[in-house]
C-alpha cells in the first residue's frame, strides 16, 4: 500500500501544480486537491491493510459527533481512499520529501498548503485576468473564518460564500452563490479537520456529486486560515530555510503541535519497516 499512496503524490513545483489542477478543471468540470504529510501517513495508518469499511454515504455530513460512534479503522479506511481518489495529492513537509527521497531516489518540492494555496490563487487570478474568479470558504471556528475572509477580500478575491466548520455546508446557500458564476473559476477552500479526525478529506469524497455539479476546485486546507490570519505563526524564514519549522511549532506551542510531531519521529519506523525490510 505505501508505493500507491506515494505514487499519489504529484512531482513538480508550484508553477506545474498549479497548471496541472486547472487543466484537470478544465477537462473536468472539477478538481480536488488533498495535502499529504508524513504525521498522517503514521497517524491515520495509510500505508496499512485496513478492513474496517464504512458506507461512503455515511459520512455526507461528517461531524465530530458522526465519527465518535464509528470504528476509528473504518475511518482511516475511508481516508485512504480518498486520498487515493483525490485528483492531485500535493506533499506537505520535510518528512514526507526524506521518505519519498529515500523510497525513490527524487526529491519533491514542498507544496504545503500555507504556501501553495495562495500561490496557486494568485496564479489563477494573473493567468485569467478576463475570467471571473470566486472562492467559497467552508471551516474553522466563526471569528477566524471572519478574518479569512476579510484578508482575501482585502487581496481583492471575490468570496462569494463562507461558513464556519461547526455546521454542515448549505449547499443551497452555495447554489444561490454561484448562480450566477457557473461559467468562470470556483474555488472552494475547505478547513475542517481535527488532529484524530480527517474529516474534510472524507466530508469532500462523500459531497463528490455536489462537487461535480458545482464544478468546484476544491483544496482541502487543515490548518491555512489559521496562519494566514495570525491565529499560529509560522517559523521565522531562516528556520524555515533549513527544514525545522515542525520543531519550531513544538517548542512554541507544544499542547497543540505534540502529536504530529510524534507522528513525524516516526518516520524512523517507517524507513526502517518500508524501505529497508522491504514491507509491502
Amino acid at each position: 500500500m505505501y508505493k500507491q499512496i506515494l505514487a499519489t503524490l504529484f512531482q513538480g513545483n508550484s508553477n506545474q501544480a498549479s497548471e496541472s489542477i486547472l487543466e484537470l478543471y478544465t477537462k473536468k468540470g472539477f478538481c480536488v486537491v488533498d495535502y499529504l504529510y508524513f504525521a498522517n501517513i503514521a497517524g491515520k495508518k495509510l500505508f496499512d491493510t485496513h478492513h474496517e469499511l464504512y458506507p461512503i454515504q455515511d459520512f455526507y455530513k461528517a461531524l465530530l459527533v458522526d465519527y465518535t460512534s464509528m470504528n476509528i479503522h473504518g475511518i482511516y479506511t475511508t481516508y485512504q481512499q480518498a486520498i487515493l481518489d483525490a485528483d492531485i495529492v500535493l506533499p506537505d513537509g520535510i518528512a514526507l520529501q526524506i521518505f519519498y527521497a529515500l523510497a525513490n531516489k527524487k526529491w519533491l518540492s514542498n507544496l504545503n498548503g500555507t504556501d501553495f494555496c495562495p500561490y496557486f490563487l494568485s496564479y489563477v487570478k494573473q493567468h485569467y485576468p478576463n475570467t471571473t474568479i470566486t472562492i467559497i470558504l467552508y471551516g474553522t471556528y466563526p471569528h477566524l473564518l471572519e478574518k479569512t475572509k476579510a484578508l482575501l477580500i482585502k487581496q481583492w478575491y471575490n468570496v462569494v460564500y463562507s461558513q464556519d466548520g461547526y455546521t454542515n455546508l448549505d449547499w443551497d446557500r452555495v447554489n444561490l452563490a454561484l448562480k450566477w458564476r457557473d461559467k468562470g473559476i470556483n474555488i472552494l477552500l475547505i478547513a475542517r479537520s481535527t488532529p484524530e479526525y480527517p474529516i474534510q478529506e472524507i466530508w469532500t469524497l462523500a459531497n463528490i456529486h455536489h462537487i461535480q455539479h458545482h464544478g468546484l476546485i476544491v483544496m482541502n486546507q487543515w490548518g491555512t486560515f489559521d496562519f494566514w490570519v495570525g491565529e499560529q505563526k509560522r517559523a521565522p524564514k531562516c528556520i524555515r530555510t533549513i527544514k525545522l519549522e515542525r520543531l519550531w511549532r513544538l517548542i512554541s506551542d507544544p499542547k497543540r503541535n505534540m502529536k504530529k510531531v510524534l507522528s513525524t519521529l516516526a518516520l524512523f519506523g517507517y524507513v526502517f519497516s518500508y524501505l529497508i525490510l522491504k514491507k509491502k
